[in-house]
């Protein structure tokens, strides 16, 4: 038997299967990147409701979203090359906007042919927009410093990405920071002038300074009239020092909301001017993460109705039951369900491997009460926060599950399997690696972090015995080099909890890291993490670490 992801709305097998030798008139692009042959079968296109495919000898019928059409034939494909099955496939999603949002700003920029295989995979699980998340990586030709150094894409670049994205039907749109998380540019000493702390790298911009609005709205102005997408993400969130600095030092009255209010209304018409779309994280319209006192006067912004012109993207990640996600979605109130999408988040951050407890509780959980409340879309979230130490391979079965969860059945182990080759064994050493206790631990336990190292005699065994298990359950299993690294990386954890480990675990460590690193990144930021490495060897070896 065969399967299709996620789980198509009817699907109907006769149980005949017919032998293959490749496509006439497959479309290029995607035989070429999927390997398709060709050969003597052929692709009709018609005139049906709905999106969906129908196999007969020699020939497959393809109608509506012929992009889901296609990514479906691949799977077929993928799963046995040499012949096709009779069956009619029909396809409908709950979730008109169904998204990846990627985090390149905090560590590793991927290379151009990592952007491509992530394109791969999200045509494949027909996840139709893929955000770059940009911070200061976007190549500003008008502000040349900002990113320099850091891996920034080149125009070139962006436009291979994007253009790659489109012959797989995939829009490849921005997320931007205009107003937080500007550290990075902000701490460049021709631009800290416009921060509004005097403390730069905390990264607001001072929304009372005529000159550091037009900054930002002339860097906003050069995204758009680059990007051909039809949505822009101006970013918005944690912006908590808003109207704390410089700019309550006018007049000694705290006017957060008024500001951010006002620049994000000027920055929703420069956006809808190109007739384009706006996104904007909607934390910071409830004071989502203040004190109640304070959260009282951020959710004075809901009153405005310029929110109606933005896409509010409802960001949360934590591993809650539906029922919080429910009162997250209700708490913008009933104006703002119908242009709300969720974005759960897969636990990657501070970690060399996900947290996949709390990834899958998160998104399943968010999701379903997506469904409950008749939400547009999802924009799922992959952050790098200290360094993006973990791998961008260590994401696609998350992605699966995230599709699985949204528009299937929710038996994503199964899809992965089909999908990558994977073996079952190999996916439960995947789960299991992602535990929570073992996830969350890795890092501190590798670079020597002051906290892992004061944990009790009794902690330290209860997670010396779950690493174990770890490696137990990997005994045998045929792991991918990305995987072998997390097993090592257990076990010199497990060395570091029994007092043993030297210099030479961690540097021999740190360089089959660095290997990981240069096959699916730019070399910058990688440096960093040498660093981290390195250090951890020489306290080891200098006998420095505290008992």
């Amino acid at each position: 038997m065969f399967k299709i992801v996620p789980k198509p709305k009817k699907l109907d097998f006769t149980g005949r299967w017919f032998d293959f030798d490749g496509f006439e008139n497959f479309p290029d692009f995607i035989s070429r990147e999927f390997s398709i042959p060709k050969g003597s079968w052929r692709i009709e296109i018609v005139e049906r409701p709905g999106t969906g495919i129908s196999i007969e000898d020699k020939k497959v019928n393809v109608w509506g979203n012929v992009n889901v059409a296609y990514a479906t034939l691949v799977q077929l494909l993928i799963q046995r090359k040499d012949a096709l099955p009779q069956v009619t496939v029909e396809e409908e999603f709950r979730f008109s906007f169904r998204g990846f949002h990627l985090d390149i700003a905090r560590g590793g920029v991927p290379s151009v042919s990592t952007f491509k295989n992530i394109l791969r995979w999200l045509f494949l699980l027909k996840i139709n927009y893929f955000a770059i998340y940009f911070e200061d990586l976007f190549p500003w030709e008008k502000h040349p410093k900002i990113g320099a150094g850091r891996g920034r894409l080149t125009k070139e670049e962006l436009k291979e990405i994007i253009e790659y994205g489109k012959n797989l039907g995939i829009e490849v749109f921005p997320s931007l920071e205009l107003t937080g998380h500007m550290e990075n540019i902000l701490s460049i000493p021709e631009y800290s002038k416009y921060s509004e702390w005097y403390l730069p790298r905390e990264g607001c911009l001072d929304l009372s300074s005529e000159e550091a609005k037009r900054f930002a709205y002339e860097l906003l102005e050069e995204v758009l009239e680059f990007f051909p997408s039809k949505y822009v993400h101006i970013g918005g969130d944690e912006t908590w020092a808003l109207g704390r600095g410089k700019s309550l030092e006018k007049n000694w009255i705290f006017e957060g909301p008024k500001l951010y209010e006002e620049h994000h209304k000027n920055m929703i018409d420069m956006v809808e001017k190109y007739r384009k779309i706006p996104i904007m994280w909607a934390d910071m319209l409830t004071g989502m993460f203040l004190r109640p006192d304070e959260r009282k006067v951020w959710e004075n912004l809901l009153q405005s109705d310029i929110w109606q012109r933005t896409i509010l993207a409802n960001w949360d990640y934590a591993a809650m039951p539906k029922e919080h996600f429910i009162n997250r979605i209700e708490s913008l109130g009933k104006n703002y369900q119908s242009n709300q999408i969720v974005c759960p988040g897969f636990s990657n951050w501070n970690r060399f491997y996900p947290d996949f407890e709390a990834a899958i509780e998160n998104i399943k959980n968010f999701i379903d009460a997506a469904k409950e409340k008749g939400i547009q879309g999802f924009l799922v979230t992959s952050w790098g926060d200290d360094g993006q130490e973990c791998l961008f391979s260590f994401l696609y079965p998350l992605l699966v599950a995230t599709i699985e969860f949204a528009e299937g059945g929710g038996d994503w182990e199964k899809s992965y399997i089909v999908l990558s080759g994977d073996s079952e064994k190999l996916v439960d050493v995947r789960k299991f690696f992602g535990m929570s206790k073992i996830a969350n631990n890795i890092k501190g336990l590798l670079y020597g972090n002051k906290e892992v190292l004061k944990m009790g005699t009794s902690e330290e065994q209860g997670l010396k015995r779950c690493f174990e298990e770890a490696l137990q359950k990997a005994i045998d299993a045929n792991l991918p080099e990305d995987l072998a690294f997390i097993r090592q990386a257990i076990r010199v954890a497990i060395k570091r909890l029994e007092n043993t480990v030297t210099a030479s675990d961690l540097i021999e460590l740190g360089s089959y890291y660095c290997r990981l690193w240069r096959k699916e990144r730019k070399k910058e930021g990688l440096d960093r993490i040498v660093e981290r490495f390195w250090a951890a060897a020489g306290k080891v070896s200098l006998e420095l670490e505290e008992s």
